[in-house]
């Protein structure tokens, strides 16, 4: 039976954005799990790998966003959705992105965008 909301692993290295994302997209429908910084997103990935989408912030460095790429591709074919702030490249593994300067509006609609494909 399919699951009413569609599940977001959200990932972030501050705080308080990770809760402020956490927030929002739950008003926007979606279930939400939070993990804060590489540890807790490592052991996520490899026990609970079932998400719709992968939402990676920008707090995050691109090494780290590489290495949690690597531990969810095995066992997660959810798309991933990369937070880039304004002067970092893309990260290739991401499936999506979305400027940090781009507002949360901004981060909805590529949710939701990814979440069609």
């Amino acid at each position: 039976m399919p699951r009413a909301k569609k599940r977001i692993l959200c990932i972030s290295y501050d705080e308080s954005l990770l809760t402020t994302r956490k927030l929002l997209f739950e008003r926007a429908g979606f279930d939400v799990v939070p993990a804060f910084g590489f540890t807790e997103a490592s052991t996520i990935c490899r026990n609970d790998p079932m998400f719709d989408l992968i939402v990676m912030g920008h707090s995050i460095p691109q090494a780290d966003k590489m290495a949690i790429v690597g531990l969810l591709k095995p066992n997660c074919t959810a798309p991933i959705l990369s937070i880039r702030r304004a002067f970092e490249p893309s990260l290739q593994e991401a499936d999506f992105y979305v400027s940090s300067t781009d507002g949360p509006e901004a981060l909805i609609e590529a949710a939701r965008n990814a979440l069609k494909k």
